[in-house]
């Protein structure tokens, strides 16, 4: 079994999609309720044609939160996340996030992890020196929240709540969940098995991502 973990829009063959967004949640409702939601701009028309592709898609998808994955210790070959991380969990939440790939991974089980890089951020934004351009990029941004905006937070407690990336913020994070070979690796390369990472995007947003990759460790 392959986890997509915030999948967010993007659906990928082969794997359970994990996403708690509302528009995965809505999915489930009778039609008229995001169609009112969408007239109050709580749902966009993105939003709004996404979940009419749910509703005739024959993807694995499944509303659930990343901090407390609904499957077995043990029980996972692959877990993949691609601009989750960055943009939705905390420094604590990371952690927890962490530690919950870890259970489920089976022993010698993967992930792979692509994350927008901080570092690339800032070596545009010394060359640009706007603040504004380096704020947009940020999780939470420069908007001002209107109050519907406000109200999605209830919705999706983890979304833009998250922290600033590199290697070196997220390696001891997952050292100290338990993962071993943790490693960085170029746009569209992998060490680990085709079967693993078959449908994925090996080189997706390559100009502003880090792509990491580790393991659980094998039973001795």
């Amino acid at each position: 079994m392959k986890l997509h973990l915030g999948c967010g829009m993007t659906l990928l063959e082969g794997f359970v999609n994990i996403d708690n967004s509302p528009t995965v949640l809505l999915a489930k409702m009778p039609y008229a309720i995001p169609a009112i939601l969408s007239k109050i701009s709580l749902v966009n028309q993105y939003q709004l044609e996404f979940l009419k592709t749910l509703r005739g898609s024959h993807f694995n998808l499944r509303y659930a939160n990343v901090l407390k994955l609904p499957f077995n210790d043990n029980s996972v070959d692959f877990c993949y996340s691609s601009h989750m991380l960055g943009w939705c969990l905390s420094y604590g939440q990371l952690n927890r996030f962490a530690r919950e790939v870890y259970r489920v991974l089976k022993p010698g089980g993967a992930g792979r992890l692509s994350f927008f890089d901080f570092d690339k951020l800032l070596d545009t934004y010394r060359q640009h020196r706007s603040t504004v351009q380096l704020m947009e990029r940020m999780p939470l941004g420069i908007r001002e929240f209107t109050w519907r905006q406000k109200l999605k937070f209830l919705f999706s407690p983890n979304m833009n709540n998250g922290i600033p990336l590199n290697a070196e913020t997220l390696t001891p994070i997952l050292e100290a969940a338990g993962f071993v070979n943790i490693r960085v690796v170029g746009a569209g390369e992998t060490g680990l098995e085709t079967a693993m990472v078959e449908g994925v995007d090996l080189a997706e947003r390559p100009n502003e991502s880090v792509y990491m990759e580790c393991r659980k460790k094998s039973e001795s």
